[in-house]
């Protein structure tokens, strides 16, 4: 697949996604170009996991705001904003709605548009050195990306509108302590970490991750019984994929399972 903003590259079960192109691209070309790659990685059965990571500028996107400055005066622009709203709106919500795990990974500076970027997936890792700006909301505009939805359930009320308003940069230390990363990993060692952890999730058969995923999304909005039911009916379908049958055979054998793609006794 070849993108003017995206390289991906599919080795070993992962699809390593890194944003290539333009310092400020225009967001409606990246939109597309994102869509296109995500429905393509969904489809194929070779990719076990999306990670996102650092490019020439990954993480950094931005509203245009001197043209929305300029064109406020005259009751016009909103238009332009819009736009902009629907754009993190479909990357958010095909993010959320991947079956397949999708996680973020930065050693570099997260800021403004592209923290909702890096918050929307569904695990998040950090080198030592990285660091989280959020949007200056001195203009009047609200940081959007759906961080007013996720950033409560991480972080807390509180501290989302202290980080929110302030402005103030966060150090990679005091973001995992916060709960903006789900872990923090020593910069030195960050490759070997980084590949220690594609290799774990492409061993791991795909029904139970993309079950365990959906359940975990799910788990805001259910009691317990209605929980304990969704798993007993994800535990079924796993049960019944060929992934799963490999996966106990290859611990009864004590070996490593040899997982291709993602299957069900359905697909045969």
């Amino acid at each position: 697949m070849e993108y003017q903003n995206f390289d991906c590259e599919i080795a070993e079960g992962c699809a390593t996604v890194r944003m290539i192109g333009p310092g400020a691209p225009n967001m409606g070309n990246l939109c597309d170009e994102f869509v296109d790659m995500m429905l393509r990685l969904q489809e194929d059965g070779a990719v076990r996991m999306i990670l996102f990571t650092d490019g020439d500028h990954a993480f950094d996107l931005h509203h245009n705001l001197d043209s929305l400055s300029e064109v406020h005066p005259q009751d016009q622009g909103f238009e332009m904003l819009a736009v902009d709203e629907e754009i993190s709106r479909r990357i958010v919500t095909m993010i959320g709605e991947t079956s397949k795990p999708v996680v973020a990974a930065t050693r570099g500076d997260i800021r403004n548009l592209g923290l909702g970027f890096f918050m929307a997936a569904d695990i998040r890792l950090a080198s030592d050195k990285a660091s989280f700006t959020t949007q200056d909301m001195s203009g009047g505009l609200l940081p959007g990306w759906g961080l007013m939805h996720i950033l409560p359930r991480l972080i807390g009320p509180g501290r989302t509108l202290d980080f929110l308003w302030s402005h103030r940069t966060v150090g990679a230390d005091e973001a995992w302590r916060m709960g903006l990363v789900d872990r923090l990993i020593d910069d030195q060692a960050w490759e070997e970490e980084l590949d220690r952890f594609t290799d774990r999730m492409r061993r791991l058969p795909q029904p139970a991750v993309q079950l365990t995923k959906l359940g975990v999304q799910q788990a805001a909005n259910l009691d317990l019984t209605s929980m304990l039911s969704v798993e007993w009916e994800s535990q079924q379908q796993c049960w019944e994929s060929l992934e799963t049958a490999e996966g106990l055979r290859a611990r009864q054998e004590g070996r490593d399972p040899m997982l291709e793609s993602s299957t069900s006794e359905e697909d045969e």
